[in-house]
């Protein structure tokens, strides 16, 4: 009877594992998450690293720059380019003197060139309302005071025409090689834009401006390169005479 008595009672709990209590606390999930946290990581900086290494390694590197080295038996293009004739840069044909035939003139105010000595400086300056500008071109001066025939010192299209204030009538003619030329101080203009037009075409008659006034009748012709004002004399046929 004592036997079965025993049988019958209940079967007391065991006690709990190390690892139930470990994960009873309330610290232990938080550590569990921020050491794999470290573990990925750690393994992510060690990968990428690797990774790094491996770039540098194919690549000569420069002041930071990266550098090709040529393989043996290929072609250096700077070395091929510096074989080849030299092509020159302006290839535009000379251009005429910008008047008809029959005008005689002379050579007014010349280019204001930074280069030239102080003296030449001064006689290129333009006064105009008590200051000094520098002369972006070449006048051509009327030798009897009346106007003459302006002519396109280059085959071209008009790109401008318009009335300036201060310079007059003027005319854009666009070139090849960036080139455009410049007639100011017209009274009269005989084409407009958009005209194709050849060397020697008229394109109106010599004035008088307010920019310029103490040069009385003439032309102010400007080559401009590229945007920039060029000194006109060094494109211009230098064996004509300045009579046409």
């Amino acid at each position: 009877m004592e036997d079965q008595k025993n049988q019958n009672q209940p079967i007391p709990f065991k006690k709990s594992s190390s690892w139930k209590n470990f994960l009873g606390k309330k610290w232990a999930f938080p550590a569990i998450y921020i050491g794999t946290a470290a573990i990925i990581l750690a393994f992510v900086m060690w990968y990428q690293g690797s990774m790094t290494d491996s770039v540098i390694d194919k690549s000569n590197l420069t002041n930071g720059v990266s550098v090709t080295t040529p393989q043996e038996g290929t072609s250096n293009p700077a070395s091929d380019l510096e074989s080849e004739d030299a092509v020159p840069v302006n290839t535009t044909q000379p251009l005429a003197w910008p008047v008809a035939k029959g005008v005689t003139y002379e050579l007014g105010m010349s280019f204001f060139d930074d280069q030239q000595s102080k003296e030449e400086q001064e006689a290129a300056l333009v006064k105009f309302e008590d200051r000094f500008i520098p002369h972006t071109g070449i006048d051509l001066v009327s030798t009897d005071g009346k106007g003459f025939d302006v002519a396109a010192a280059l085959a071209g299209k008009v790109v401008k025409v318009e009335n300036d204030p201060l310079v007059g009538n003027q005319v854009e003619i666009e070139h090849a090689d960036k080139m455009v030329t410049v007639y100011q101080s017209l009274e009269k203009v005989l084409v407009k834009p958009g005209d194709e037009v050849t060397q020697g075409q008229v394109l109106g008659t010599a004035g008088r401006n307010v920019f310029e006034k103490d040069a009385g009748v003439h032309l102010h012709f400007e080559v401009r390169v590229d945007g920039n004002s060029v000194n006109p004399e060094q494109y211009l046929l230098q064996s004509e005479a300045k009579t046409q």
